[in-house]
């Protein structure tokens, strides 16, 4: 029994070593697309932008009532995009969904770590849960499996998601008062743009 369980214990670990060995190698290809993005430039695009918020020296200006909504909402939707694509990323069966995803959680953790300190800095209110909606998705992504998962991903978080939260930075830089949300717009307009872009052309492909 015991080498039995041993054996299994090695098929797991040789199985999941594949599959990062997999998506490694895919991203490693000269010819890799993420849509029609070759994958280093989708790569590069993303470091860029974590590099940029990370830069932002958080200030001790209080925002003011219309700026303390606005960051609501930027932590929300930050958190939406987070919790469905980490709930995707085990599920996901596309290799471009699984690196759209995984580059998805990176950059919204740097965001809201840079969040978490502006909010420190400012004395400002910080939502620490997801919405409803948000939950619903999570629990939707929790009970599909196979194809019916990249499908989803692309069109509620890769499409919708990225279109929610272009409308909300560029709300940010142009309404927003508050120097550091500006800066954090402009760091992170790009990598949505990037990220919406890439999803509408694997959406199109999938249909």
């Amino acid at each position: 029994m015991k080498k039995l369980l041993l054996a299994s214990s090695v098929l797991v670990m040789s199985l999941c070593g594949a599959a990062q060995v997999s998506e490694g190698s895919y991203q490693a290809r000269s010819d890799a697309r993420v849509g029609k993005m070759r994958v280093s430039d989708f790569m590069e695009t993303n470091a860029k932008g974590s590099q940029m918020v990370m830069a932002i020296t958080p200030n001790s200006e209080q925002l003011s009532s219309a700026d303390q909504q606005l960051f609501n909402q930027v932590a929300l939707g930050g958190m939406r995009q987070l919790k469905i694509s980490q709930a995707v990323l085990s599920k996901a069966t596309d290799e471009q969904v699984r690196l759209l995803a995984q580059s998805e959680v990176e950059e919204q953790t740097t965001v809201s770590a840079k969040l978490k300190e502006l909010a420190s800095a400012k004395g400002a209110s910080m939502p620490t849960e997801p919405d409803a909606e948000t939950v619903a998705l999570v629990n939707q992504v929790n009970n599909m499996s196979g194809a019916e998962v990249n499908r989803f991903y692309i069109e509620q978080s890769g499409v919708r998601g990225h279109e929610l939260l272009q409308e909300t930075m560029r709300t940010v830089r142009s309404n927003a008062d508050d120097d550091n949300m500006k800066d954090l717009a402009k760091a992170t307009l790009p990598v949505i743009k990037t990220h919406l872009k890439v999803s509408k052309q694997i959406h199109n492909k999938m249909k």
